[in-house]
């Protein structure tokens, strides 16, 4: 324990981890004789996305990381991709179509399987649930990211899975006033991205607003792509990137609107195994909307009530007869119409009960009168109803928290998802030991597209183990244990039948398990001089429905990832940050043997070297980031995690940024 003198006297300052716990008598005499680091800031912040009780990261009964506005902005980062490769068992690999997906500690994640949140809204297509990682987020807009490495569907539902990200713009207050920012990105060869992204905000009085407005255009790649057939091009010139974001947020008192459009335009010729004649479009067109009430009824009593309603297109494409690959069209219009009410109440210092219930429609739709494979009808619907119930309890010997979640669907019918944290802290110690139940609910696609017409929802149980431990004010880490075993996988398989001399694709239930067990370590050191951010992981996989290779990696994931993400201050208006990640060896599919079955090859380890040189305030409110990406020009592999016969899709090779940012704040 430390002690801090005022004067002639001493004052015994509790550990900060407790500051939430006191009165806000106590928390004033303090103010005056404690500060705190900015890393206990960072560790101590009030977050939400573990638990809906605001609660400390240390105190949170989740595995989570949370990743700073300052770190965003010094790493360089040019979108979520190198956001979000900062964290411990995050991968990225290639799904189909020039489209990018996740993977968490080993396992394949893209559709359905993580959660994103962006302001409150999901991100998740409900035609497949999947996610897409280009040039789509406005950076330079975030306050925060934050991480539940580790199930969230007691809180969240079926997308929630394997983990949650909960992306945090700032608020209208936080900006008080214009924000103008601007990227420049080029290689050897082509412009990699250029984007601009408006953003202005205010509070007066009760009323707070912001808006924020983003376009980019770039390219996925500047390296050749070979199929699996062998044959090849050059993605310079057939991969660009194109999105806007267009996102309003507006509050008075208790009540709040929130709208976002998000659309992403990709050109791609990779399709599915075999190469495109020329580049197609690959459209992503989101529109999400949400207006929420809260009240404090009483001191102890909180009530919510919540709609939202997004629609979109997702992998919409036009009518395209390519002499290469056949006839390829898809255009589908979904929408969601969601409502729910939330109770929060503090029964006591030592009891918390949040409570509610949640219900949701989906609604889908074939555009040009093509019909839905197993209905053979225009459009579907299916409905969702899910009550929840969470309890915390603060006691002497831990906080305990229980969690229960039921949803009930129209179509897939029921699941029961539990959770149990206990979190404990002795002396500078913190201990969490995590169980929980989670589900991946089938979407549209994995309905219609099932073999025999009947999909299950896929179900994990997952165990965790975390020590933490803070060496002193400004340092700490983190290391977790985890065991994750997935029945019923939702599995796509694509494959030509030579018979029928058709391709067959679709959907079905994995027969055999998938089960990880793995390691995650976090070290975090943040001063005035800087900040050092290092990470590992390490995922053994003792079963899988996807190929095992060694009896410990499924194709497509390393083992072993290491990143280091750090920064130092030259001086008051200058800093250098430098960074890496490392990824072990993997395998993929390479080509095809005589018999044509795919080949799967061991692709080298991947190191990627990046470098960020910052200067603010050179004028006031004028910020300017040079910086340089994959500084050695490795070649940079995503690699398909399933047996979709698709080669690993090459990322971009050395890149330069320039990044400038203009600021002009209100007078308070």
């Amino acid at each position: 324990m430390n002690s801090y003198s005022q004067d002639t006297t001493k004052l015994i300052i509790p550990d900060t981890t407790d500051f939430s716990t006191m009165s806000l008598e106590d928390l004033i005499k303090l103010k005056s004789t404690y500060k705190s680091t900015e890393l206990e800031k960072l560790i101590n912040q009030s977050i939400e996305v573990a638990s809906r009780k605001p609660l400390s990261l240390k105190k949170s009964p989740s595995i989570i990381s949370v990743i700073s506005s300052d770190e965003i902005l010094k790493s360089g980062a040019r979108d979520l991709i190198d956001v979000l490769n900062l964290v411990p068992g995050i991968q990225f690999n290639v799904d189909v179509s020039g489209s990018i997906g996740i993977s968490i500690r080993g396992l394949w994640a893209q559709e359905g399987k993580v959660l994103i949140l962006y302001d409150g809204q999901e991100m998740n297509e409900i035609d497949y649930g999947s996610l897409q990682f280009a040039q789509q987020y406005p950076i330079n807009q975030i306050k925060k990211i934050e991480i539940i490495r580790g199930p969230g569907s007691a809180s969240y539902g079926g997308f929630a899975e394997y983990a949650v990200i909960n992306i945090i713009t700032f608020s209208g207050d936080e900006l008080n006033g214009l924000h103008i920012n601007s990227t420049i990105g080029q290689t050897s060869t082509v412009m990699s991205q250029q984007n601009l992204n408006i953003s202005y905000g205010r509070k007066i009085k009760d009323f707070n607003y912001s808006f924020s407005g983003f376009v980019s255009r770039g390219n996925r790649s500047n390296l050749k792509y070979t199929d699996i057939y062998g044959s090849s091009y050059d993605m310079s010139y057939n991969s660009g990137l194109s999105a806007v974001d267009l996102n309003l947020g507006v509050s008075y008192k208790g009540l709040s609107l929130r709208i976002i459009k998000n659309n992403l335009y990709l050109k791609q010729r990779d399709m599915f195994s075999e190469i495109l004649s020329k580049a197609y479009n690959q459209n992503f067109i989101s529109n999400s909307f949400e207006l929420k009430y809260q009240k404090q009824l009483t001191n102890k009593f909180q009530l919510q009530i919540k709609g939202n309603y997004k629609n979109g297109l997702p992998w919409y494409t036009p009518k395209v007869m390519d002499s290469t690959s056949g006839y390829y069209d898809y255009r589908v219009y979904t929408e969601r119409i969601k409502g729910s009410i939330l109770g929060n109440w503090d029964i006591n210092r030592v009891l918390n009960v949040t409570f509610g219930f949640e219900s949701y429609i989906d609604n889908a739709k074939k555009l040009d009168n093509l019909k839905f494979r197993k209905d053979s009808t225009l459009s579907v619907q299916y409905v969702n109803y899910a009550p929840f119930i969470q309890t915390l309890i603060k006691t002497r010997f831990a906080n305990i928290t229980a969690g229960l979640r039921y949803d009930m669907n129209n179509s897939y019918g029921q699941s029961l998802n539990p959770r149990l944290g206990i979190t404990k802290k002795i002396g500078k110690f913190n201990l969490k030991a995590l169980l929980a139940n989670s589900f991946r609910a089938p979407c549209i696609e994995n309905i219609q597209g099932s073999l025999n017409g009947n999909i299950k929802p896929e179900k994990t149980h997952t165990y965790e183990f975390e020590v933490a431990y803070q060496f002193r004010r400004n340092m700490f880490f983190t290391l977790n244990v985890f065991e994750i075993e997935t029945k019923n996988s939702i599995r796509y398989f694509y494959s030509f039948d030579s018979i029928a001399n058709r391709v067959v694709e679709g959907y079905t239930n994995a027969t055999s398990l998938n089960e990880n067990v793995g390691l995650e370590f976090e070290y975090k050191y943040k001063s005035e001089k800087g900040y050092i951010s290092l990470c590992y992981s390490y995922y053994d996989a003792l079963n899988s429905s996807t190929a095992l290779i060694n009896n410990t990696s499924v194709i497509g994931n390393a083992n072993h990832k290491l990143t280091l993400n750090s920064s130092l201050n030259l001086s008051n208006h200058f800093y250098i940050s430098p960074s890496f990640s490392y990824l072990s060896e993997r395998y993929g599919y390479s080509s095809l043997d005589s018999n044509g079955d795919g080949i799967i090859s061991k692709y080298p380890s991947q190191f990627q070297l990046n470098i960020n040189i910052g200067a603010t305030e050179l004028i006031k409110g004028l910020n300017i980031n040079f910086g340089v990406y994959n500084l050695t020009n490795q070649r940079i592999q995503y690699i398909q995690t399933y047996s979709g016969y698709h080669n690993p899709l090459p990322g971009m090779g050395r890149e330069f940024i320039l990044k400038v940012s203009y600021l002009i704040h209100h007078k308070k």
